[in-house]
C-alpha cells in the first residue's frame, strides 16, 4: 500500500478525525539528521493498540473492534517524515491466560515484535497496573529496551485520578517519556508521535517513502473479513473464527472484470457454523456486504467477494493450520 494514497472514506469516517501525520522539525529548521527505527506497540488486549497503528499511519491496518484480542498478527507499518521513517509493529494483545496453541503463539508473536524493537511503546489504560503490565514491564527490562509509556483513555477519568496512575507506573520501569493520550478521540497522538521521533536512533530510511506496509492485499482483505465478523456477532463467536483468503484473482473475466476474492472462515463447531451463517444467510451476507465494501474501499476497485464457512474442529490447537494461515 502507498503512503500518498488517501485514506478510503469508509475507513476515515470510522477513525475521523485524521489529521495529516506531522513533520517534526526543530523550530522549522531543515534536519541536521535523518532517524530511522522499529517501534513495538505493546500492551493488555483491547487497550488501544490497532487504534492508535492506523492513527499514526493514518491509513486502517490493523483490524479495530472494542472487544478484547482483536490483533492476531504483527502488523507493520510505515510511516516517513521529512526527518525519520519510522516502521511500527502492533502486536497482539499479551492474553490473561495462554489456554491453547493460538494464545500461546500471540504471545511469542508480541516477545519477537519486543526483541526486534530499536524502541517500545508501551500503551496502558489509565487506570493502576495490574498483573500483565508488570509482567510486561519485567520483559522491559529483560530485554533492556528504551521505552515510552502511553497512558490511554485519559478522557475517561479526572486528572487527580490520572496523576497517582503515573506515578504507580513510574516505578514498575524507568520510562523515557509519559504521554497521556485517547487514540480514540485522536487526542495526545502527535505528542507521542514527537517523542518516539526524538528518541529514534539515526539511521537510513529502509522503505520507499510512499510505502505504508509490506502486508500484501490478502492479508489486509483477510483483516477486514474478520474485523466484520467482530462488528456483526458481538461477543458471540468471533474468537473461533479464522479467515483464510483461499483466492484472489484480480480482474477475473467470470465475473465481469471485477476482483475475484473467495474468503474461507473457519469455525469449531457445527453450532458456531449456524450461528456465523445465520437465519437463511442472513447473517453472512450482512457481513459479506460490509466487508465488499471496506475492501473496495481499500483497492479502489469494484470486488466480486464470496464467503464460506467451514468446520475446523479445535483448529486453535493445530500447529500446522496455525502456521498454514499465518500465525
Amino acid at each position: 500500500m502507498r503512503q500518498n494514497d488517501p485514506p478510503p472514506a469508509v475507513w476515515e469516517r470510522r477513525l475521523s478525525p485524521l489529521q495529516p501525520a506531522p513533520h517534526v522539525r526543530a523550530h522549522g529548521r531543515a534536519p541536521q539528521s535523518f532517524k530511522s527505527g522499529t517501534v513495538a506497540i505493546m500492551g493488555r488486549p483491547n487497550v488501544g493498540k490497532s487504534t492508535l497503528l492506523n492513527l499514526l499511519v493514518r491509513y486502517h491496518l490493523s483490524a479495530v473492534s472494542p472487544r478484547p484480542q482483536t490483533t492476531r498478527h504483527k502488523i507493520l507499518g510505515v510511516l516517513t517524515g521529512d526527518s525519520y521513517q519510522i516502521t511500527f509493529l502492533d502486536t497482539p494483545g499479551v492474553p490473561y491466560r495462554t489456554r491453547d496453541n493460538l494464545n500461546r503463539r500471540l504471545v511469542i508473536g508480541a516477545m519477537e515484535a519486543l526483541d526486534e524493537a530499536d524502541l517500545v511503546v508501551m500503551m496502558v489504560e489509565a487506570r493502576p497496573p495490574a498483573d500483565i503490565e508488570t509482567r510486561l514491564a519485567d520483559e522491559l527490562k529483560r530485554a533492556n529496551k528504551p521505552a515510552i509509556l502511553a497512558i490511554n483513555k485519559v478522557d475517561l477519568v479526572s486528572k487527580p485520578e490520572l496523576l497517582p496512575v503515573m506515578e504507580q507506573y513510574s516505578r514498575l520501569h524507568t520510562y523515557l517519556e509519559i504521554v497521556p493520550l485517547s487514540a480514540l478521540q485522536n487526542d495526545g497522538v502527535d505528542a507521542l508521535l514527537a517523542g518516539i521521533v526524538r528518541h529514534l536512533p539515526e539511521g537510513e530510511a529502509v522503505f520507499p517513502a510512499e510505502e505504508l506496509t509490506d502486508r500484501p492485499e490478502h492479508f489486509l482483505v483477510s483483516e477486514i473479513v474478520r474485523e466484520q465478523v467482530f462488528n456483526a456477532l458481538g461477543e458471540e463467536l468471533p474468537y473461533s473464527v479464522a479467515v483464510e483468503i483461499d483466492e484472489f484473482q484480480e480482474q477475473s473475466p467470470q465475473h465481469g472484470g471485477k476482483d475475484y476474492i473467495r474468503a474461507l472462515l473457519y469455525v469449531e463447531k457445527e453450532s458456531q457454523k449456524g450461528i456465523l451463517i445465520g437465519r437463511r444467510g442472513g447473517m453472512l451476507k450482512k457481513i459479506g456486504v460490509q466487508s465488499r465494501q471496506a475492501i473496495e474501499a481499500l483497492l479502489e476497485r469494484p470486488v466480486f467477494l464470496e464467503l464460506w464457512v467451514k468446520v475446523y474442529p479445535k483448529w486453535r490447537q493445530d500447529p500446522a493450520f496455525l502456521q498454514r494461515i499465518g500465525y
